[in-house]
């Protein structure tokens, strides 16, 4: 398998980042660059993705409209949205900081002197309009800007990142509960079954065709069954429960939707397959997760040239432009002009290790960051390899029980029939009907594994709908 470095993926992304500082002892170990077992029937690795929601490949209305409630009303993504907003103002106060500040200020005094008892109190006004700029030689906070906006950046991304995670958390619920919805169909529809064949024994039992042992055991098999019909229901509804809970609504608002009972017929939601896998590279590029780490490096890396700033001369400047007078009515009149100008120009000289610790602490906060951006990159990567292996297997598993359980039913059918003719013992029957529904379970829970495993892949990858981009703040 061909690699490259994390370090070498990092500075292609920083690559127009500069002046920003660079690590000092960068990590280099190797990233995966192309899949294992890439499952047969998906196209060449690198196709684009259509600009299209990616979960509207199980053609399911329902499903769409509880997107379309989630993206407005979940209450992660409105906290991400509140983030945003803090980050901006955060970032305008760093910009605001470049220029200079503007004061209006008005003041009146009356002075007496003690050591001039026969004095006369002095009276003093003035109104001015006052400047401070602190002139930003060595980049100190243009580079808190820089980190600033890298800051808000990655918490936009992180707004995507929770569109990722929270649309795979909808699909995956309403899947469960169509599973669980399912499989209480299944069993009430076996518990009829069952009941029918209890129905025969007990005529057969009475007609002393029959003996007790067999009737108990079909009671025996047919509760155990109809136990499993509560089960299935409460499951629905603790799904259908998370569903409300993520789309921030109420149970008579999905009602239509998400009904308490079973529906008639109920249909999992089956995704077209995937053919479209892309490449390691294009999922380091498009997941936001990595997107929003890779910033956060960037904002790391601006905050420690801003913290190696402080060793160098600060140079204030100030003035001031008003009138002066010892009468309020004198103010602004000729002669009462007033001003001065003025620069402040310092330069540290001890400090007892202050600016030597923020430097320190800058320091290793960019090495946090970069080792975050690298876990990310190799925990993204391992993820979707896994979800390609396992949506692959999960294909062929679900083909081999779709021939279980259709040659079950069959077994299941020849069986009762050859009961009710006297020519098979009651203990195939039982065997043939349990085997069937635990046939038909496996199968429920094949079928919803492959569609689950399609929405782990779509979400590993990154996908977003097309509107999700990110606005980069300049």
């Amino acid at each position: 398998m061909r690699g490259v470095t994390a370090a070498a993926l990092l500075g292609l992304a920083l690559a127009g980042c500069a002046p920003h500082p660079i690590l000092k002892t960068p990590v280099h170990t190797p990233v995966q660059m192309q899949w294992e077992q890439v499952p047969t029937g998906i196209s060449q690795p690198g196709t684009p993705l259509a600009p299209t929601a990616w979960w509207q490949v199980f053609h399911d209305p329902v499903l769409d409209h509880l997107m379309t409630l989630g993206l407005e009303n979940n209450l992660d993504l409105r906290q991400a949205q509140a983030r945003i907003q803090q980050a901006r103002a955060q970032r305008l106060a760093t910009v605001a900081a470049l220029w200079p500040d503007l004061t209006a200020s008005a003041a009146g005094e009356r002075n007496k002197s003690p050591l001039l008892p026969s004095s006369t109190p002095l009276n003093s006004f003035t109104a001015a309009l006052n400047a401070s700029w602190n002139v930003d030689l060595f980049g100190q906070l243009r580079n808190q800007e820089r980190a600033a906006t890298a800051t808000l950046q990655a918490t936009q991304l992180d707004y995507d990142a929770t569109k990722v995670t929270l649309t795979a958390q909808i699909a995956t619920d309403y899947l469960q509960y169509r599973l669980f919805q399912l499989q209480y169909a299944i069993a009430t529809r076996s518990a009829e079954s069952q009941a029918e064949v209890v129905r025969i024994t007990r005529l057969r039992f009475e007609q002393g065709a029959a003996s007790r042992l067999d009737l108990e055991q079909v009671v025996s098999q047919l509760a155990l069954t109809r136990a499993a019909v509560p089960q299935a229901y409460e499951q629905a509804d603790a799904a259908r429960n998370s569903l409300i809970l993520l789309l921030a609504t109420t149970p008579q608002a999905v009602a239509t939707e998400l009904p308490v009972g079973v529906k008639e017929n109920p249909q999992l939601p089956n995704g077209d397959p995937l053919e479209v896998l892309l490449t390691p590279a294009q999922v380091i590029e498009q997941r936001p997760d990595i997107q929003a780490a890779e910033f956060r490096l960037v904002s790391a890396a601006a905050t420690l040239k801003a913290a190696l700033a402080q060793r160098y001369p600060q140079l204030t400047l100030g003035g001031m432009f008003g009138s002066a007078a010892t009468e309020v009515g004198q103010l602004m009149k000729p002669g009462s002009a007033a001003y001065n100008v003025g620069l402040n120009l310092t330069l540290p000289l001890f400090d007892f290790g202050r600016i030597r610790s923020s430097i320190d602490q800058a320091d290793a906060q960019q090495l946090e960051a970069y080792l975050s951006y690298e876990q990310t990159v190799r925990g993204a990567l391992q993820a979707t390899q896994t979800a390609i292996v396992m949506y692959a297997q999960g294909v062929l598993r679900k083909q081999q029980m779709d021939t279980a359980l259709e040659s079950a039913r069959t077994a299941s059918r020849l069986a009762r029939r050859q009961y009710q003719a006297g020519a098979l013992a009651l203990l195939n029957v039982l065997i043939a009907e349990q085997a069937e529904y635990n046939t038909e379970l496996s199968w429920s829970d094949a079928a919803a594994a492959v569609s689950q495993r399609l929405i782990a892949l779509y979400q590993t990858m990154g996908v977003l709908p097309p509107e999700s981009t990110v606005q980069a703040s300049g």
